[in-house]
């Protein structure tokens, strides 16, 4: 983990007060209420499960330094390079911001979504909440000049002593900060069917959640064998559409058992959802 060069502090300590903005992404239910015109996605799912290299379609990231120390809101530089080895000129939105990052833990107890900030050049920065043991750091993002996504990955180890553990059991509930999600739609292996997650409050449906981002949820599955990603697009729906209901179409490749990381906001707060999915079909 690099300390910030003397000429980003102003940046970081501009950064380091958003750090109460809710991260995430994703959406909501489509099966509601349509959609307004122009708000679908338009990059088809990759055939398999992406973030398995540094490098891709002549994109790399880099970790300046892939070693860190454990603790809240640290600093982690990445560099995004393009074809030729320089900085990548122009970015294209996807899901409300022009890169995402999600970390991992290699076990899967430590899974952050966030949203990085722009340094010089190529450098970016994200702030994660970070474990002793090893990461996994996934860059997603769109170039301008591509026209379709690229999903990278590179490896940080946290110093510290690292006991990995179990992969929770099967489940489609998750209770998290008071709320109960439901996976009321499982995961498939079609892409035409919708995932849905449904949330309550002290057993009544949650109708106040809050966009962010542009939509109400954002979903991420990571495969366990290898921490392979498969991002979740929410469904677009009218904007007056705030729950219970998070809804994503299309499901993972290939059968397996997966974890799923859903990201819902009420207010001011961001709750993340956790679900280990055997997929069967």
């Amino acid at each position: 983990m690099l300390a910030a060069p003397a000429k980003l502090a102003v940046f970081l300590i501009a950064l380091a007060a958003i750090f109460g903005v809710a991260y995430l992404t994703g959406t909501q239910s489509s099966a509601l209420l349509a959609a307004p015109p122009g708000s679908a996605h338009v990059d088809p799912h990759p055939a398999t499960f992406s973030g398995l290299s540094a490098t891709a379609d002549g994109y790399t990231m880099r970790l300046p330094d892939s070693t860190g120390r454990p603790g809240d809101d640290q600093f982690v530089e990445f560099q995004i390079t393009g074809p030729g080895g320089g900085p990548v000129p122009d970015y294209t939105e996807t899901d409300g911001a022009p890169m995402h990052v999600v970390a991992v833990r290699r076990d899967l107890s430590g899974y952050q979504h966030v949203y990085p900030e722009q340094g010089e050049g190529s450098s970016w920065w994200a702030v994660l909440n970070l474990t002793p043991g090893p990461w996994r750091v996934i860059a997603e993002f769109r170039p301008a000049a591509l026209g379709r996504t690229v999903v990278l990955g590179a490896d940080l180890t946290i110093s510290g002593d690292y006991r990995p553990r179990p992969l929770p059991e099967v489940s489609d509930r998750d209770r998290v900060d008071g709320y109960v999600a439901t996976l009321s739609q499982p995961v498939t292996t079609s892409s035409s069917a919708a995932t849905v997650i449904t949330v309550t409050d002290k057993g009544r449906p949650v109708t106040d959640l809050t966009a962010a981002h542009g939509s109400l949820g954002h979903g991420v599955i990571i495969r366990p064998a290898d921490l392979g990603y498969w991002h979740l697009h929410a469904d677009p729906v009218d904007e007056s559409y705030r729950g219970p209901d998070i809804s994503f179409t299309g499901g993972v490749p290939q059968p397996g058992t997966y974890r799923m990381f859903v990201e819902f906001t009420r207010g001011e707060d961001t709750h993340v959802a956790q679900y280990t999915v055997a997929v069967m079909s």
